[in-house]
């Protein structure tokens, strides 16, 4: 039992992470970004191209998959997004979907189509007796680098100015250009964070799942669902939403392992039937 929780955490975190992204971009831009999970999977080839750059420190690739994931969310906001007015929301969709088709294919351009893992010394240490549970290395790092970077991001949205600006811009963009805020600015630096913070997660799926060029089609969803059931306009709620989504596909894959997918659906159902804005979402009162 003590095993399946780890697990189910452990993989949860990572939904969570993903869902964070979903959501900093749906409160910035007002973007569902389905392309969410696809850059998830770019993030996950990019660690194996920085391992065999000869980066051994898995510290070191987590902060430049970070900073090469912001670099290429930039380019993809200024390039596929800006152009498109923000009230378009249905063409604005339908590029994120089109955006994801290309990095898929990019993906099998640059790194072919077989299914990769990491050495499996990448996470270094030895494996940590909790009672009668032995946690790995991959498990405690990705918990330890995943509430390391929700940490860093609560710091930074509560404690500093440039967080302060980006929430106003989530909040109100109007407000923010009134109060002198470059509201485009923020919106694509939220953007880069977001797309930051889900190469990191990709880093961290690919040790417990092989990195392919088609995986993020499954993570994605994960996500989106993870963030539908904390709440989008909840960064809290996703990180929350993705750990009740990973402990219940662990608990509920021990019984009927075929069905799993099925699972993350179903709970993402319900809880838009009698929760529609998510565990931890607010409710948004517009006054006229």
């Amino acid at each position: 039992m003590g095993t399946i929780i780890i697990v189910g955490i452990t993989v949860g975190l990572i939904y969570g992470l993903v869902a964070i992204g979903y959501s900093l971009i749906w409160q910035t831009m007002g973007l569902v970004h389905f392309a969410q999970g696809d850059l998830l999977m770019i993030g996950g080839f990019l660690v194996l191209t920085f391992i065999n750059a000869g980066f051994s420190s898995p510290l070191l690739v987590c902060i430049l998959v970070f900073l090469a994931m912001g670099l290429i969310g930039a380019f993809i906001e200024q390039v596929a997004y800006r152009p498109i007015p923000r009230e378009k929301h249905v063409t604005r969709i339908i590029c994120t979907l089109g955006v994801g088709l290309i990095l898929r294919n990019l993906a099998v351009l640059l790194w072919g189509t077989s299914s990769r893992g990491l050495p499996e010394n990448f996470f270094p240490g030895a494996a940590l007796a909790l009672g009668e549970v032995s946690i790995q290395p991959v498990y405690y790092w990705t918990f330890i680098i995943g509430c390391t970077l929700v940490l860093g991001l609560v710091l930074f949205l509560y404690r500093t100015k440039y967080g302060v600006a980006m929430r106003l811009t989530a909040y109100n963009p109007a407000l923010a250009e009134l109060m002198g805020v470059n509201s485009k600015l923020f919106q694509s630096a939220a953007f880069m964070l977001a797309i930051g913070i889900t190469g990191v997660a990709g880093m961290l799926i690919s040790p417990i799942a092989f990195v392919h060029y088609n995986m993020g089609l499954s993570f994605g969803v994960k996500g989106f669902t993870a963030a539908i059931i904390g709440g989008l306009n909840s960064l809290p709620g996703s990180l929350v939403g993705g750990i009740v989504l990973g402990l219940s596909e662990v608990f509920f894959g021990k019984y009927l392992s075929g069905y799993v997918d099925v699972l993350a659906f179903t709970v993402m159902i319900l809880v838009l039937i009698f929760k529609p804005r998510g565990l931890l979402g607010k409710v948004e009162a517009e006054k006229i």
